[in-house]
């Protein structure tokens, strides 16, 4: 089945400082149901933005 969304290796550092994601891989296979969940501070927030555009990614790619 075709992903709807794959994220190989992403990173996301804030001020180059602050590692707020490091590896994160995600894959969403077209139709699926997917909830992110995770303690307050996990990076929920984090991967949706960088997803989206909000933030830029130090590393990885958003393949589709």
């Amino acid at each position: 089945m075709a992903a709807a969304l794959d994220i190989l290796d992403l990173g996301v550092s804030y001020g180059g400082s602050i590692q707020a994601l490091r590896g994160v891989s995600i894959r969403v296979d077209e139709g699926a149901f997917v909830a992110l969940l995770g303690a307050n501070g996990a990076g929920k927030s984090t991967v949706l933005k960088a997803v989206s555009g909000l933030l830029g990614f130090e590393n990885g790619r958003v393949v589709a």
